[in-house]
């Protein structure tokens, strides 16, 4: 069997040679680079399939908020954990695709935090908020590991950022808000990273790069907010942690998108960096307002154009196009 041409091969080509835009254009649809009818199918009947999931999880919730007063607690605690087990079963015994399986437990991942709520609401434990996340995090754990599933994962790292946000909150009161965003960004920027490392050695499933694109731009976000704040509150803050994680974020996160050729970087991180630079330009600038105003505008509007520029400069030279 003759195999088929890569985007990345048939750009390379186009590249070094004079093949026509429509010829590549042909030449992607001929290597089913381009969404066919099949694909389309496959797409529909997955997001079927996760639309069904969460539609089930939901109903069990509405089931147990509407019939909550008439319902014994046994039978409350028992019928979820019963679903739980019915799920966790099928997922491992069935004979569906993969995909099913880890559909299914991504449903069982969302009733162990349903299981978590009826328990805290029928016996009024008294625990905090981060107690019931950090519970309904380590008991999916496994899970988690198992599947290598982004949506799964996905899930996993919410549940981690909400148990962390809590516990700051309820236990170490005493943190300032940039220490808070330097934590949640180192978590978050982990995470990126091991997902990065484990698609480079083949061993996460990685069919779309949407997972450690979400998860890196709430990364770049919070140190972007974190420096900002810095800047306005004082060093003092979190002692210039802010900016030495950005700096290394910026260093680590543009040559990583140079190397692997990923426009996504390129794009998020310069546009954390103009807005930091405009906030020091509005910082510098207190005394003379409308002048500084009229300046940071200015700088925003050339780095912006200058950037869109070189991005669609390096596009066609990546791709040929």
């Amino acid at each position: 069997m003759k195999p088929r041409l890569t985007r990345d091969t048939i750009h390379s080509i186009a590249r070094h040679s004079n093949w026509r835009e429509e010829g590549i254009a042909a030449g992607l649809r001929k290597s089913q680079v381009y969404a066919g009818p099949r694909d389309w199918i496959k797409f529909i009947r997955l997001f079927l399939l996760g639309l069904g999931g969460s539609f089930l999880v939901s109903g069990i919730v509405f089931f147990f908020a509407y019939n909550w007063a008439d319902m014994h607690k046994f039978v409350k605690l028992g019928l979820i954990e019963l679903l739980i087990l019915a799920v966790t079963l099928a997922a491992v015994f069935s004979k569906r695709s993969n995909t099913v399986k880890k559909v299914l437990l991504t449903a069982g991942t969302m009733l162990v935090g349903v299981l978590f709520a009826v328990f805290g609401q029928i016996y009024q434990t008294g625990a905090n908020a981060y107690d019931f996340f950090l519970g309904w995090t380590i008991c999916v754990v496994l899970w988690v590991l198992v599947a290598r599933f982004q949506p799964l994962w996905f899930i996993f790292l919410a549940l981690l950022n909400t148990t962390f946000v809590l516990y700051t909150q309820q236990v170490v009161t005493h943190w300032s808000f940039a220490i808070v965003l330097d934590s949640m960004f180192i978590l978050n920027a982990t995470a990126v990273i091991m997902w990065e490392v484990l698609a480079t050695k083949g061993r996460a499933g990685i069919q779309h790069h949407w997972f450690p694109r979400i998860v890196g731009l709430a990364a770049i976000t919070v140190i972007t907010i974190s420096m900002i704040y810095t800047l306005f509150a004082g060093i003092r803050q979190d002692f210039g942690l802010a900016y030495l994680l950005g700096v290394a974020m910026y260093g680590a996160g543009i040559a990583y998108g140079l190397r692997v050729r990923d426009i996504f970087y390129l794009t998020a991180l310069p546009f954390s960096g103009i807005a930091v630079v405009t906030a020091i330009l509005v910082r510098l600038g207190e005394n003379i307002p409308e002048l500084m105003l009229l300046l940071a505008t200015l700088f925003v509007v050339g780095s912006i154009t200058l950037l869109i520029q070189y991005l669609g400069k390096l596009n066609r030279q990546w791709h040929g196009r």
